[in-house]
């Protein structure tokens, strides 16, 4: 019997990452000092006070840095899941490392039934890697936040993700073999010594199996019919919102940010996140 478009695609998503789970380093004790290092709240400031002692979720952890993170730095209650056995064991080592309370669990988020709701869910980089992001996000709102909760949803943006894809697909086709596009990721990102690290961001970015890009407008239209409204983006720099439909006008300018990026040398992702209230 052949497989249903969607466990095909979550099997190769699956796979994929096994081999080198994202944001991998070297060792433990390396994720270990990173971890110390590094407090998730100063990327992403509208969770400042909104962590600490806080029931929280992360839907797909990977190897547990942002987790590990809150734990850490916050001393919140954080569960993390991910469908990848192979991140979930390194989150937990990298927890028992630095004798962290952190939960984490193989979970698919399509199936996950939590045992209690969370004031915080978290889930950046992940849902485009799914076969229904639409739908992950729907189950994230129904099913995992409380009657007072928030949520952060990081996706890859329509307009500022294709040229990127285009300039890494354009090499491709003019034969540049898998080291030589590597060397040309690092180039634009000077992410970090560890080659582990950065090799586990190339082959996400550049190599990935699967993945979808959406837009503000589009987002903001899923989670409102969930009865949640937008308070804050990255793509006004989390700055108060006036107007959603301002915002949607300037996300058409994501385009020409990336290839003013690409042009100079500089990395950018074409990413966005939003942050969501009841």
């Amino acid at each position: 019997m052949p497989q249903h478009p969607q466990d095909e695609i979550s099997q190769k998503v699956l796979s994929f990452y096994k081999e080198l789970p994202f944001n991998a380093r070297d060792s433990v004790s390396a994720a270990a000092e990173h971890v110390r290092m590094h407090d998730p709240v100063g990327s992403y400031p509208p969770l400042r006070g909104r962590v600490k002692r806080k029931r929280i979720l992360e839907v797909g952890c990977g190897v547990g840095w942002f987790s590990n993170g809150l734990a850490f730095h916050h001393n919140a209650r954080v569960t993390g899941i991910d469908f990848n056995p192979v991140a979930i064991e390194r989150a937990e080592a990298t927890a028992r490392a630095l004798k962290l309370t952190s939960r984490f669990s193989v979970q698919n988020l399509f199936e996950y039934s939590p045992p209690e709701r969370f004031s915080l869910v978290v889930s950046l980089g992940v849902l485009h890697h799914t076969s229904d992001c639409e739908g992950a996000v729907r189950r994230i709102c129904k099913h995992f936040l409380d009657e007072r909760g928030t949520v952060v949803i990081g996706l890859y943006h329509t307009f500022g993700r294709k040229p990127f894809l285009e300039h890494f697909r354009t090499l491709q086709k003019s034969g540049a073999s898998e080291d030589e596009l590597l060397k040309e990721y690092g180039r634009l990102h000077n992410l970090s010594d560890d080659a582990t690290h950065l090799r586990s961001w190339f082959r996400d970015q550049v190599l990935h199996p699967h993945e979808t890009q959406h837009t503000y407008a589009e987002l903001r239209s899923i989670i409102e019919s969930e009865g949640l409204r937008i308070s804050s983006t990255s793509l006004n720099r989390f700055n108060p919102i006036t107007s959603h439909e301002e915002i949607e006008i300037q996300e058409l300018q994501c385009k020409q940010v990336s290839l003013n990026a690409i042009s100079e040398g500089r990395y950018y992702p074409g990413f966005f996140v939003v942050v969501a209230e009841r």
